[in-house]
């Protein structure tokens, strides 16, 4: 992605954060944007496996982002919290800026710093910024243990870098879905475009091969 590219996403972000109607949480929400800024848009989403790329931290958080809301905006039924899912969309990996290098094009590149990453994981230092910022506002503990909730159980699954318990809020399963999506289908372009029509594919994360469309109106 092109410098502008990353920083229309940054803008974006911001734009989504505007939508939180409690005042607490947009607030806390752009001024964890402003402080982490640089580092939102200089780190990759993962190493090896997804958005592995400068930048690619935050174009992930605003894919989730666009997806959760638009997801929950699918379901009026549910009366989702859009705070809640806006929110936790916008920060959930918000740990990985203090767990990763800034992404260089270099052979000798190494994207992880320190043990935190193997030995904490992101959720909990996501949970652990996050927590820090809202101290410093008047909030009702239990709906701050609910925000928390966002950040700390954002991925499908206990497992290594995993959630902390399981999760017990819609809003939570919203965004595990969207992050989930977004990080399994994006390593995808990396190969797609190399197959022929009819063949197979596949990408890191897939456990098995994909066809490419035969379809004649396919344009490729």
């Amino acid at each position: 992605m092109s410098n502008e590219e990353i920083q229309e996403c940054y803008k974006n972000c911001i734009e989504y954060s505007k939508k939180i109607k409690n005042p607490i949480l947009r607030e806390c929400c752009q001024e964890i944007y402003n402080d982490y800024k640089e580092k939102l848009l200089n780190k990759p989403a993962t190493p090896g496996r997804h958005h592995y790329f400068k930048g690619g931290l935050l174009y992930h958080i605003y894919s989730v982002t666009r997806n959760s809301y638009n997801i929950a905006k699918m379901y009026p039924n549910l009366n989702i919290d859009i705070d809640l899912v806006l929110f936790g969309a916008l920060l959930h990996d918000i740990g990985k800026t203090n767990e990763y290098n800034d992404f260089l094009e270099e052979e000798n590149y190494i994207a992880r710093k320190g043990n935190g990453a193997e030995l904490l994981g992101h959720s909990y230092e996501g949970v652990h910024i996050v927590d820090n910022y809202l101290s410093k506002y008047d909030i009702e503990v239990e709906f701050k243990n609910q925000v928390l909730h966002m950040i700390g159980n954002h991925m499908k699954e206990f497992r290594e870098e995993g959630i902390f318990v399981e999760t017990k809020m819609l809003e939570v399963i919203i965004i595990s879905f969207a992050d989930n999506i977004d990080n399994y289908l994006e390593p995808a372009s990396r190969v797609i475009d190399n197959a022929q029509k009819g063949e197979t594919y596949q990408f890191p994360k897939a456990e098995r091969p994909y066809y490419k469309s035969l379809n004649p109106y396919y344009k490729e």
